[in-house]
């Protein structure tokens, strides 16, 4: 069985999506002269990798904490939304992901992951996701949309979370998978990075 990981490692000067705070890595204790090493990490808790909780775009939305980890492992499948022509941005509506996603199902309360490489997905194509079941959304971008961020609020509205920077979708390829998001474990967090691994 192979794992891959779908981590966007987090580096010095990282940025985030504009407007969010870069990833800021220091070396505080070194061997040299402390014996011992150290390291000061500051980011936001939407750098890198990460989970979206409903509380990132409602007040009383719900916390990425109270989801329990059980929540956070299960089946997917990875849906192939790359745009058609190389470097063109392209909308990905309900018709094209029925299209892409014909082959395949969505589990019951699973996992589904969008390999869009600049697309973005349009309010038709969540609404249907969200009929089908899904209970997390995850993209290789920075972002399923765009201000005002409508499927954002779809989504983490009826309590799906979202994943975001993912990497290695082309390894995994499309089809069904097992999937593990593990956020950082941060009390009433908006979001958090995430360690995201799958694997068939």
């Amino acid at each position: 069985m192979e794992v891959v990981d779908l981590t966007m490692p987090l580096c010095d000067g990282l940025p985030g999506y504009p407007g969010d705070p870069p990833v800021a890595i220091a070396r505080v204790r070194s061997h040299e002269t402390d014996g011992y090493q150290v390291t000061q990490v500051c980011l936001g808790s939407h750098s890198g990798t990460h989970l979206d909780a409903p509380r990132h775009f409602f007040r009383r939305g719900a916390t990425l904490d109270q989801y329990p980890a059980a929540r956070l492992v299960g089946p997917g499948v990875v849906v192939d939304c790359r745009p058609v022509s190389v470097g063109v941005p392209s909308l990905i509506d309900a018709p094209i992901l029925a299209e892409r996603l014909a082959p395949y199902t969505v589990p019951s309360n699973g996992f589904v992951l969008l390999w869009m490489e600049g697309a973005l997905l349009a309010p038709d194509a969540a609404q249907s996701l969200l009929e089908a079941g899904a209970a997390l959304v995850g993209t290789d971008g920075p972002s399923l949309d765009a201000p005002p961020y409508p499927v954002h609020r779809l989504f983490l509205g009826h309590g799906v979370l979202l994943a975001e920077n993912l990497r290695g979708l082309d390894r995994l390829g499309p089809g069904p998978v097992t999937c593990a998001f593990l956020p950082l474990a941060l009390p009433d967090a908006d979001g958090a990075p995430v360690r995201a691994v799958a694997w068939r």
